[in-house]
């Protein structure tokens, strides 16, 4: 009884510790530099601490990106681009131990995400302040997680505001979100702000609280600000809710107490543009794609509909360089699991609520035909990954779970079947690491395992366990609390 009277009288509070808790030990889980552009990304975030901004321009090509730069910084942490390739891209080959410091530099440190935006580095590039090696990469990890951690809090306590389940929310953090918030990622950032932003929103056309009001700033000004796709979502997110939620006030009302949350979102989205045009773009009037290489917009899109469902199994779950997928049950589960979560109401959805909600499927589909039509443009192939659409993907369960109140039997069978699917996907990625993932090898990984989380095999997995169930109670017991709409 008196865990659970902690946990009710301090939700915010046990919340982050056990988000936190779940997504720092899946920071151990898996390899240093497992992660999609986490070496240049961790480089990024060390040169932004140190006061390099961007770096001395590096021409594109076929080997670099347009957006990679030098930048003036201790030469030991650009060896962080030699770490990964003895595994990436190689499903069947276990991860190498590489440690930072026992690497000799080839050439000045280089970053292709020098032309990003910075907020979504900045927070890992703290880490790095202890110096280039292994123990700053897992320290920018676990700043990032508690970052993350703050965000997916702050929306659960959210939706318990306006006294509706957080249950929601975990409908949007599929193991793909945990994997990504685990790791030295701009989309860490980028996706655990939008579920943020998304529940905010909702919240936020309904009740007058400060708590709510900085959590929509908060995650607004953090998505608009981590990646170049971000003001745009951020338009998205606010267009749809507000159709799909009607105000309880006049517009009036509402407009003179969102002045403050307007003028920062604003400014932010205006910034956020400013550097797309001014700083993002700078090269990409020099690509070196021939023009006669290129698909025509309809070829764009017809791929990009032949891809969406498997860029929809990326954004549930791929624990690497898209070499690592979830396994089928679990995707196939999330997949129920949005579905149940956006459309167990909807006979009692207004219209509005019910266009919103289809018409974000279509967004969806639309911005992937965009964002692949100007990467054949300037790279010459189809560069959207499951985690670019995944801001858009999280609005699904929440814009369509905001009048869902489950049952405490409904509850139980969703928190099992949420960590079930996280406890697999876990053991599938350690299974990836420690001995490749080849025919009848399963059992390999506890009794000749090449690489080894910090915890072990087992121990992680005893971890993951105790983790999972913390969550589960307490997001049950903030679940079957009785709500009071108050701050």
């Amino acid at each position: 009884m008196k865990i659970k009277s902690l946990i009710n009288s301090r939700p915010f509070g046990s919340l982050f510790l056990v988000f936190f808790v779940l997504i720092g030990l899946w920071s151990t889980l898996t390899p240093l530099f497992s992660a999609p552009d986490e070496p240049a990304s961790y480089i990024r975030g060390a040169a932004l601490v140190r006061g390099e901004f961007i770096g001395t321009d590096i021409a594109p090509s076929e080997t670099t990106s347009y957006w990679s730069t030098y930048v003036d910084i201790s030469q030991q942490f650009g060896v962080a681009q030699l770490v990964p390739w003895c595994f990436v891209g190689k499903p069947d080959v276990p991860a190498c131990s590489q440690p930072l410091e026992t690497l000799t530099p080839v050439e000045d440190p280089r970053t292709d995400m020098g032309r990003y935006p910075p907020t979504g580095y900045l927070f890992s590039g703290i880490g790095s302040l202890v110096g280039p090696s292994d123990f700053s990469v897992l320290l920018g990890r676990l700043i990032n997680a508690a970052v993350c951690a703050l965000l997916f809090a702050l929306a659960c306590r959210n939706y318990i505001v306006i006294g509706r389940s957080p249950i929601v929310i975990l409908a949007a953090i599929t193991p793909g979100v945990i994997f990504a918030s685990s790791v030295i990622s701009a989309s860490a950032i980028e996706i655990s702000a939008a579920i943020c932003l998304w529940a905010s929103l909702s919240a936020w056309l309904k009740v007058d609280s400060k708590l709510i009001h900085f959590s929509t700033i908060a995650s607004g000004v953090l998505l608009a600000l981590a990646r170049p796709t971000g003001p745009i979502y951020l338009l998205i997110a606010l267009l749809l809710t507000m159709l799909a939620s009607p105000l309880s006030e006049t517009w009036k009302s509402f407009a003179l107490r969102s002045r403050i949350a307007a003028l920062a979102i604003g400014t932010t989205a205006l910034l956020a543009a400013a550097w797309q045009f001014l700083i993002y773009s700078h090269n990409l009037g020099n690509s070196y794609v021939k023009e006669t290489q290129l698909p025509t917009l309809l070829e764009v899109a017809d791929q990009s509909l032949n891809d969406l469902s498997r860029k929809v199994g990326e954004s549930i779950g791929n624990f690497g360089w898209l070499d690592t997928p979830a396994p089928n049950i679990v995707v196939w589960c999330f997949i129920f699991l949005t579905t149940l979560t956006a459309f167990r109401t909807w006979n009692f959805m207004t219209t509005n609520n019910k266009l919103a909600l289809l018409t974000l499927p279509l967004i969806i589909f639309l911005m992937m035909t965009y964002l692949n039509w100007n990467t054949q443009k300037y790279g010459g192939n189809f560069g959207v990954q499951g985690r670019h659409l995944t801001p858009l993907i999280v609005g699904l369960p929440i814009l369509g779970g905001s009048l869902w109140k489950p049952r405490k039997s409904t509850l139980k069978l969703f928190l099992c079947a949420w960590s079930i699917s996280m406890f697999v996907s876990a053991v599938i990625a350690m299974r990836r690491y420690s001995v490749g993932i080849k025919q009848f090898n399963f059992f390999e990984m506890f009794s000749d395992p090449i690489w080894q989380p910090m915890l072990g095999i087992v121990g992680s997995m005893v971890a993951l366990t105790l983790a999972l169930l913390a969550l589960s109670v307490v997001v049950y017991n903030i679940s079957t609390k009785e709500i009071v709409q108050s701050v």
